[in-house]
């Protein structure tokens, strides 16, 4: 079964998907047909939240990195990425990467 598909509108908060990392944007303009939308990463800004790190792998672990929580802010000096939709209804961007719905930015602090 597919997902839903999404019909993102300017304004709305996405997800470009970098292997494990992730970055917030805002959908600035969608074309009429639909399928081509252009994104612009937002500033995000941790709410407070601090890695505790203990030795381990090669530099030590990040026991506590998926209690990151940020705040979001739009940045219209960012560069716009674009994306389009693909045959199977989700979006990508030129580079091939996910794009997905609302604002879920990650850093991942183990890779």
């Amino acid at each position: 079964m597919s997902a839903p598909v999404w019909n993102p509108i300017a304004g709305d908060g996405a997800t470009i998907c970098h292997h494990s990392d992730r970055t917030a944007c805002t959908v600035v303009r969608v074309t009429p047909s639909g399928y081509t939308l252009y994104l612009q990463p937002d500033v995000a800004r941790l709410d407070g939240w601090k890695p505790e790190i203990i030795p381990g792998g090669f530099a030590g672990h990040c026991v506590n990195n998926h209690k990151q929580r940020y705040t979001y802010e739009a940045d219209p000096t960012a560069p716009l990425h674009r994306a389009t939709r693909r045959k199977d209804g989700h979006f990508r961007t030129t580079n091939g990467e996910r794009v997905i719905p609302g604002s879920h930015h990650f850093h991942d602090y183990n890779f």
